[in-house]
């Protein structure tokens, strides 16, 4: 009986032991984890000869430009990432009020570099799609200089750099900036657009 309490004893103070260890471990951050979701505010500018931009008078190539994006996040190794983004507040806005589309999401891969235990300095480049469905860069946005929409679409490469602030098991706030180049190609006719642009990005994620 006596080998049997002892035996109890020991097991229950095992459990403590190691259950008090493990709450007094290094906590994994956020930023760390193998997967990670959240979301990204960006605004800034670009040049844009084929499209219209809803920010900009008539004639005008280009114009300020901002979305709010989903984002997700896969560690890949222990200093790369792999992130993919998909934008909400454009397509919804645009489809709602201008009768338009436009839509650009992308894959990219991130090299973390730890500046400090919760700062880290990330960049890499990344490709995606871009799609129109919209008037081009003369048109007003309604009425009857509104000219004929088209189809156009063509591949996005963009170059990122930002640093994330890393919280203990809840939550990583990042601040960087993304410039972007993109090659549109109308659908109805052969006509070549380019984009360029670049645009401050806030996000948070999970």
């Amino acid at each position: 009986m006596r080998k049997v309490v002892v035996f109890i004893m020991i097991f229950v103070m095992s459990g403590m032991f190691i259950t008090l260890s493990a709450d007094a471990a290094e906590p994994t951050f956020s930023a760390d984890k193998e997967r990670a979701f959240g979301f990204k505010i960006m605004g800034g500018g670009r040049y844009d000869d084929l499209r219209m931009c809803v920010g900009s008078p008539a004639g005008v190539k280009g114009g300020p430009v901002g979305d709010i994006k989903l984002f997700m996040k896969f560690r890949m190794s222990l200093d790369w990432s792999m992130t993919v983004t998909i934008p909400v507040l454009r397509p919804i806005l645009f489809g709602a009020g201008f009768k338009m589309l436009q839509y650009e999401s992308d894959v990219a891969m991130e090299y973390k570099i730890k500046m400090s235990p919760k700062t880290d300095f990330v960049t890499g480049p990344g490709i995606g799609l871009s799609y129109h469905y919209g008037p081009d860069y003369n048109s007003e946005s309604s009425g009857d200089k509104r000219t004929d929409s088209f189809f156009a679409l063509g591949p996005m490469i963009s170059y990122y750099a930002a640093f994330d602030f890393k919280a203990p098991k809840h939550y990583a706030t990042r601040l960087g900036i993304n410039l972007f180049h993109v090659s549109l190609f109308r659908v109805d006719e052969f006509q070549y657009g380019k984009v360029f642009g670049g645009a401050l990005e806030f996000g948070m994620y999970f």
